[in-house]
């Protein structure tokens, strides 16, 4: 046989035997999670007064993620979170909800609700969220968590910014055919 007829066949037969690229196949169908994040509101909004003693105000938040237990979810991923906030200047308190979109190098998005349940305005918050879905590798991710948030003085006036950590467990669904 020719020589580069073998170096052909030698290949046809190694190209198989080449792990497969990563993807939701080595991606636990449910694991818990640690996962830290930063966030940046670079332009807060102006917030609206509703009444006498409370105002509410919309922003949007570019958002940093690693995942501390080393799993592929939100680890070194990037995002964006939309926020709905109400203060009261009575009580001192606020209420904040939202959601996120991050997204990986493959470009794989999860998708996040999150809550912030009316608490005393404090430099440490605690939220909860869910995860409600996702593309790639992350569809069909549901699952839950708690937050623990720290507000940090930014470096810049008007900048608000937090640091934070999500806790809890994650599961992906089968993926079925669509319904026709």
């Amino acid at each position: 046989m020719h020589p580069s007829r073998v170096a052909s066949l030698a290949l046809l037969i190694a190209i198989p035997a080449l792990p497969a690229p990563a993807g939701a196949e080595d991606m636990p169908k449910h694991a818990d999670f640690r996962i830290t994040y930063t966030s940046t509101n670079p332009a807060p909004g102006k917030p609206v007064q509703i009444s006498p003693t409370r105002t509410h105000t919309v922003g949007v938040s570019i958002m940093a993620a690693v995942n501390q237990t080393g799993g592929k979810l939100l680890n070194n991923m990037a995002g964006r979170c939309t926020a709905s906030t109400t203060f009261d200047n009575d009580t001192k308190s606020f209420e904040n909800q939202g959601y996120c979109d991050y997204v990986d190098t493959d470009g794989d998005h999860v998708y996040e609700k999150y809550s912030f349940a009316p608490q005393p305005m404090s430099p440490r918050i605690k939220g909860t969220g869910e995860w409600i879905g996702g593309t790639g590798k992350f569809t069909g991710l549901s699952g839950s968590f708690d937050i623990q948030a720290n507000r940090i003085t930014p470096l810049a006036e008007g900048v608000v910014q937090t640091v934070g950590e999500k806790t809890g467990a994650y599961t992906i669904r089968e993926k079925t055919a669509d319904a026709k």
